[in-house]
């Protein structure tokens, strides 16, 4: 059960981050566009109320992220925050254990570190198996510094081993990391 949990959450907890834009695919490959920036670490936390449980309920998943390694740091100052907000309908541990998730992130906006701001529309997708709670990330930025460039990432999502979506024990937090640079290109 607590296998199921941990992926359950963890889907969940990339599509949250996924939301927030910092879940994202692999870097630019060759002949893809050169990175207008590229930030090499990305970390935070989310909460999930009212939490996952195998009953499904209607979640708010809300996340914030700091990313850093930030180059070229010119245009941004070498870092940015990024905070989002996504809702779910119906969200239980075991249909998010499932994987193979497309999750829809309307909105997230990033403040860099000169005081720019980024807003993205991205969609979250979610790994099947041992890739579970890995969320891939990709969409646009449509306002904003770098506007209509393209965003890509990875996020591995975790949860607390206590909150395991047994009962009296819903998933209410997730940590996000990302395992591949976020690309803006």
């Amino acid at each position: 059960m607590k296998r199921l949990f941990t992926r359950g959450s963890t889907l969940l907890a990339a599509a949250t981050i996924a939301t927030a834009g910092l879940a994202i695919a692999p870097g630019a490959t060759a002949g893809a566009a050169t990175p207008v920036q590229k930030c090499t670490k990305a970390t935070g936390t989310g909460t999930i109320s009212p939490g996952l449980s195998t009953t499904p309920k209607d979640q708010v998943i809300k996340a914030n992220m700091s990313m850093t390694g930030c180059t070229p740091a010119a245009k941004t100052g070498g870092s940015g925050k990024i905070s989002v907000t996504l809702k779910i309908k119906q969200g239980s541990c075991q249909g998010l254990v499932k994987g193979g998730q497309t999750i829809p992130i309307p909105s997230a906006t990033e403040t860099w570190k000169n005081g720019k701001k980024s807003t993205y529309h991205l969609t979250a997708k979610t790994g099947t198996g041992q890739n579970a709670t890995v969320a891939t990330i990709s969409g646009t930025v449509s306002t904003g510094l770098f506007a209509k460039k393209h965003v890509t990432t990875t996020l591995k999502i975790t949860t607390p081993s206590a909150e395991n979506c047994t009962p009296g024990h819903d998933v209410k937090h997730i940590t996000l990391k990302n395992t591949k640079p976020w690309v803006i290109s």
